[in-house]
């Protein structure tokens, strides 16, 4: 009744639709109940924290198991994770929902390990773009349905937000249970799975062949987590928006993400190969994340676009591209965890960079863009290094 990539589709889609909900209005929420900046980053950290901590743990023990029962058991984390949400009325309560959808939410790899099973590597990079599908189709619903839901009931905390989005989890746990069937047959039930992200990420970046390419996702991600939260407070105190216009910004992205993934990537691998793009778009995010720094109350509706724009292209084509050309490093048996330590060295990022932007934006607040402009640059030059050993 339902394809299998529906429901993959739909399953990282409302994870990514959580996420974007939370973006525009998570920072604001915490500083209201008293929280500082830097405990704001770490609430965000949390989050990210336990995505590394799980995404490898997760994507071998879909080799091991299968991805079904991964996915049921994510799904249903996320759903608890937003259910708490609703009726959080303090930091720690709001830690701890983060954190546990930091655990659900971790389940990318295995989403992207169960699209390499029923996938032929000629068509796998097109399929992969399902995942940035369903990436960019959250963000351009959940910021804006989340700044609409904060707003109608203002003193209501985060109830409309977590329940809405934990209803969403639900009915996506029944589509799942029901509908989507298991993938891998090749189950290693021998396979060792241990709670140990430094060691399996240690166990891949040891290979000459994979580590540029993992080194490259560490880089490029966090590159654009230093713009996904620190964009967020530029824009409101130097260009003086609200919630919702940042939600719109955000959904922009989410638009020309799909428009990238969907439609362009497709007549672009015909002419470019994955190298040739992933390095492309490392360059135009550079030039984007460069722009930043000249908006101002101004001029920033009509610059901003340009700037979105750019760098939405640059991250809706390097994500799938580069999971690709991962997945056609190891045999199918491996694939669920390498996707899963590239996940980790994601989430990593993600943790990390955001605190150092933040330091760097204390400073200046335009030093954090800059810096992630020449982080893009270096990982270009990563890519371009990987391509020339493959000639």
């Amino acid at each position: 009744m339902f394809s299998k990539i529906f429901i993959i589709f739909l399953t990282v889609f409302i994870d990514l639709l959580g996420f974007g909900i939370i973006i525009p209005i998570l920072p604001n929420y915490a500083i209201s109940l008293g929280a500082n900046t830097f405990i704001t980053g770490a609430i965000a950290g949390a989050f990210s924290l336990m995505n590394f901590i799980m995404t490898s743990y997760l994507g071998t023990w879909s080799d091991k198991i299968g991805r079904r029962p991964v996915l049921l058991f994510t799904i249903l984390m996320n759903a608890s994770s937003y259910l708490l949400l609703a009726f959080s009325n303090s930091l720690w309560l709001i830690l701890m929902s983060r954190i546990i959808a930091g655990i659900g939410s971790a389940n990318i790899s295995v989403a992207q390990a169960y699209i390499s099973d029923i996938t032929t590597p000629e068509e796998r990079a097109r399929k992969m773009g399902v995942i940035g599908m369903a990436f960019g189709l959250g963000f351009i619903l959940g910021p804006p349905i989340g700044g609409f839901l904060k707003s109608i009931n203002e003193h209501q905390g985060m109830m409309y937000v977590g329940l809405f989005t934990s209803l969403l989890c639900f009915i996506n746990l029944v589509f799942a249970f029901f509908f989507l069937k298991e993938s891998h047959i090749h189950l290693n039930k021998e396979l060792s799975v241990s709670l140990k992200p430094i060691q399996n990420i240690q166990n891949f970046i040891s290979i000459p062949s994979i580590k540029e390419y993992l080194w490259y996702g560490f880089i490029f991600i966090s590159a654009f987590s230093i713009f996904q939260v620190l964009s967020t407070v530029y824009w409101k105190q130097h260009c003086l928006l609200n919630d919702k216009e940042i939600g719109l910004f955000f959904g922009f992205i989410g638009i020309m993400g799909i428009v990238w993934q969907g439609i362009g990537l497709k007549f672009l691998l015909k002419k470019w190969s994955e190298h040739s793009i992933i390095i492309f778009s490392s360059i135009i995010m550079s030039m984007a994340l460069i722009l930043l720094i000249f908006l101002n109350y101004q001029n920033t509706i009509p610059l901003a676009y340009i700037i979105l724009f750019l760098i939405s292209t640059g991250h809706g084509l390097i994500s799938p591209c580069i999971t690709s050309l991962l997945s056609q490093k190891v045999s199918p048996q491996q694939s669920g965890s390498l996707l899963g330590v590239f996940q980790s060295l994601n989430s990593l990022a993600r943790t990390i960079a955001p605190a150092i932007g933040g330091f760097l934006y204390d400073l200046s607040f335009y030093y954090p863009f800059l810096f992630a402009s020449l982080v893009m640059i270096s990982a270009a030059w990563l890519i371009l290094k990987s391509k020339s050993k493959n000639k």
